[in-house]
């Protein structure tokens, strides 16, 4: 079972990953585009598995109280 941190650190990784890739698509104009989609394929499973366990440990704590 995954922690809200580390769900939160998933959802940070993610955005840091595509900022990256999509900056320095941006200034180097070589990156080829299956190596800028891919990442940003990464980027998205990393940011919506992140939201997931995020949402799942505040639905428990929220349990947790009542």
């Amino acid at each position: 079972m995954l922690s809200r941190q580390r769900g939160l650190q998933l959802e940070a990784f993610g955005c840091i990953l595509i900022v990256t890739v999509m900056l320095a698509d941006r200034f180097l104009f070589t990156l080829q585009d299956g190596f800028v989609l891919a990442t940003a394929i990464i980027s998205a499973i990393f940011l919506t598995v992140g939201i997931r366990v995020v949402k799942r440990a505040d639905e428990q704590e929220q349990q947790k109280t009542k």
